[in-house]
């Protein structure tokens, strides 16, 4: 019994799932059936929101659409009296035309009434009501402002906070400060598309920028996962889709009044491999998305914090190019002061793309912040290095030595020190730096192969093959390091063994000229 209890427990515990906060419902044409679909999923997802969470209804005629939004409502209001510690934000999302003015006031002061049992129920207990309405007027570039005003005066006189959703052709009214006055929030879209669908997609990516922004001012750096647990629900095609990236690309859960069952449904949620989105690339696209909306001053500073945190996520992961994007953008939004660190991890993108002359200029921004920090050193180090300039190379290589680097950052830079001075041809200094790194670093195979060169070229022969034995120890697949025992045994005349390491370096890398003519050479000889 015991034992079944703890089973018991344990399968309570593995099926607690994050609530929905938000669900997104695209209403279709009045067919019945489509309507009694979207009521038994919607009953059945109520009991996996909380009291954070948000509903949109989503119509292209609020007023035609006025029986499934009544009926919708109705359903909610028979959850919310029987779960008496439940709240939901209902948002009704609906073109606002100049000619429908008067039946959205009728519509509203409708829906506002049935809604009569909760705002008294909130006044009573002093709080928050348990059902708020916001409506969501997505108005075109015929209507008036006075006419916008008059609408949203009404709508506030019966406590409705009502948003806008703007696009680039009624932009404009975001400019009449009496109208924002009336106004909870504005929603920008991309383009001049009014369609419920396109409006979807962009109410989600404004999630999107308002949940990475509210990251960022708390601190929590987790960019990289999955939105918070969305769905969308069309009522035009009877599908459900997890996140707007599925929606765009039609990847939908399951058309489910044909093939599953409720319980299926969110089974297939949350086992889907989120991981196979990029979350983070959606992050990115939602803020080049918005780049022309109108912002504050505190919100373009806020995104250029956030591009800049993309950047670093981004370099961590090796994708440099996208790193050194995010850090550009970041410059153009970020205040001066800030830009220290910016134009830093710029350079270090520019660097790893092998743009070192960028790389160097964008160093040059904070030589006085970084100066005499080991890394900052080393990363103009690589710059010259790559260039070839060796010998400024080995300087700043040798400020980031003397800047007391961590222990590995050590043996890195004494690598490229040793790199240096073979390079510029002083091969007894390399052998002297190379082999303080092999002191300190133990088996590292790039070392043995620079001493195996450094020894090769003062002609110590049998110092350059104990080198290079060791890299080839370290790693048997390593073709160059077989190519140059070969080399060092046929400067001893030790003709068969060179051959032998030669045929060892083509069967790893046939494509290597130097040790096929080499190769061809000594057999000719015998």
């Amino acid at each position: 019994m015991v034992g079944n209890e703890l089973c018991r427990e344990r399968n309570n515990k593995t099926m607690i799932k994050p609530a929905f906060k938000k669900i997104y419902v695209i209403l279709g044409e009045q067919d019945q059936g489509n309507l009694e679909w979207v009521l038994q999923t919607l009953s059945f997802l109520y009991s996996h929101v909380n009291l954070t969470s948000n509903i949109y209804l989503v119509s292209e005629n609020l007023s035609d659409s006025m029986p499934q939004v009544e009926r919708i409502q109705k359903n909610i209001n028979e959850f919310l009296s029987e779960h008496l510690f439940a709240r939901l934000y209902v948002h009704i999302v609906h073109p606002a035309p100049p000619s429908a003015m008067d039946d959205i006031r009728l519509c509203y002061k409708y829906l506002k009434q049935s809604t009569d049992k909760f705002d008294q129920e909130g006044y009573r207990h002093q709080e928050l009501p348990r059902l708020i309405l916001l409506p969501v007027l997505v108005p075109d570039d015929q209507v008036k402002p006075i006419q916008l005003i008059d609408l949203l005066d009404v709508l506030k006189n019966s406590f409705l906070l009502s948003s806008l959703y703007l696009n680039k052709d009624t932009l404009d009214l975001a400019q009449d400060e009496k109208l924002l006055s009336l106004t909870d929030k504005v929603y920008y879209g991309i383009g001049n598309s009014r369609k419920m669908t396109d409006v979807v997609c962009n109410l989600f990516r404004q999630d999107i920028l308002d949940d990475s922004l509210d990251k960022i001012e708390i601190n929590d750096l987790s960019m990289t996962e999955p939105c918070p647990d969305s769905l969308i629900i069309s009522a035009q095609d009877c599908n459900v889709y997890s996140c707007m990236d599925a929606f765009l690309k039609n990847e939908s859960l399951a058309k489910i009044y044909e093939t599953h069952s409720l319980e299926e449904l969110l089974a297939d949620y949350y086992q889907q491999d989120k991981s196979k989105r990029d979350c983070l690339g959606c992050r990115e696209q939602v803020i080049n998305s918005f780049a022309d909306s109108p912002k504050s001053l505190a919100t373009d500073q806020e995104i250029g914090a956030l591009l800049y945190h993309f950047g670093i996520l981004r370099q961590e992961s090796e994708d440099d190019f996208q790193a050194v994007k995010n850090f550009k953008q970041s410059l153009n939004l970020s205040p001066i002061e800030e830009t220290d660190p910016v134009y830093f991890r710029l350079g270090i993108g520019y660097t790893k793309i092998g743009h070192y002359d960028q790389a160097l200029k964008a160093f040059k921004s904070v030589e006085i912040a970084y100066q005499g920090q080991y890394f900052f050193h080393f990363y103009k180090g690589l710059c010259y290095f790559g260039t070839q300039d060796y010998a400024t190379a080995l300087e700043e290589f040798s400020n980031a030595l003397q800047s007391k680097p961590q222990h590995d950052d050590q043996i890195r830079i004494l690598i490229y020190i040793g790199t240096c001075f073979n390079n510029l041809g002083k091969y007894e200094q390399a052998v002297g730096e190379l082999e303080k790194a092999k002191e300190t670093a133990g088996d590292v195979k790039e070392i043995y192969n620079a001493l195996g060169f450094s020894y090769f070229m003062i002609k110590d022969y049998d110092k350059s093959i104990e080198n290079l034995k060791m890299a080839v120890e370290i790693d048997p697949f390593s073709a160059i390091d077989y190519a140059s025992l070969g080399s060092n045994y046929r400067e001893k005349g030790d003709l068969n063994m060179a051959i032998g390491m030669y045929e060892k370096a083509l069967a790893l890398d046939p494509g290597m000229t130097s040790a096929r003519e080499h190769l061809e050479r000594l057999n000719k000889k015998l």
